[in-house]
C-alpha cells in the first residue's frame, strides 16, 4: 500500500485533508450574507412613514384651530347677539310697537325664515328710513335674527313692503320676538 507523500518544509502546497476554501462541508464557515439592500429598504421606508406622519399631523392641526377659531366666532357672535337683543323692545308675533320713531303695524306673521306683511310707518316726525332687527328668542338665547330696511319715507309714510333679509334656517321653535332699530 502506498501512502501520500508528505508536504514540503515550511508547509508550501495543499492539504489533501482539508477542504478547499469557501467549499461546504465539515469544517468549513458558513459565507455571511449582505444585508445592505435591506438597511437601505429600511431606512427609504422609515423616512416615508415619517413624512406621512408628519403630513396628517399638520392636517389634523390645521383642522383643529380652524374648529377652535370658528367655535369662537360663533360664542362671540351669539354673545353680541344677545347682548343686543337685551336692550331690545318686546313684541308679539303680528304685534304693534314703536321702535325709535318707526311704527311697526299689526298683522305681520312669521312664516319659516322671514317676516311676512311687515308694515311700518314713519312716526319720528322728519323724513328717514329705518333699519330694524327682530331676534327670534328660545329660553332668553337668540336662535336667529331678521333684519328688515324701510325706504325713505316722509314724516307721517308707510312702507307695506319692506325689504327683509331672512333667517339662515327656518324660525319654528322662539319663545320671544324682540325688535331693535338701528346697525
Amino acid at each position: 500500500m502506498s501512502y501520500p507523500a508528505p508536504p514540503p518544509p515550511g508547509g508550501a502546497g495543499p492539504n489533501p485533508y482539508q477542504a478547499p476554501a469557501g467549499a461546504a462541508g465539515f469544517g468549513a464557515a458558513p459565507k455571511k450574507k449582505d444585508n445592505t439592500l435591506w438597511w437601505i429598504l429600511g431606512v427609504i421606508a422609515a423616512v416615508i412613514i415619517l413624512c406621512c406622519c408628519s403630513v396628517g399631523g399638520f392636517f389634523v392641526f390645521v383642522a383643529n384651530e380652524a374648529d377652535d377659531q370658528i367655535s369662537s366666532y360663533t360664542s362671540s357672535a351669539n354673545s353680541s347677539k344677545n347682548s343686543d337683543a337685551a336692550g331690545a323692545t318686546t313684541i308679539s308675533e303680528g304685534g304693534t310697537a314703536n321702535v325709535s320713531g318707526a311704527a311697526i303695524q299689526s298683522g305681520w306673521s312669521v312664516i319659516g325664515d322671514d317676516i311676512s306683511g311687515l308694515s311700518v310707518r314713519n312716526d319720528s316726525g322728519s323724513s328717514d328710513s329705518f333699519y330694524l332687527t327682530f331676534y327670534f328668542l328660545k329660553d332668553g338665547d337668540v336662535i336667529d335674527d331678521v333684519t328688515c330696511n324701510t325706504s325713505y319715507l316722509d314724516a307721517g309714510s308707510t312702507d307695506y313692503d319692506p325689504t327683509c333679509i331672512g333667517a339662515i334656517s327656518d324660525i319654528g321653535d322662539f319663545d320671544e320676538i324682540r325688535v331693535s332699530e338701528g346697525l
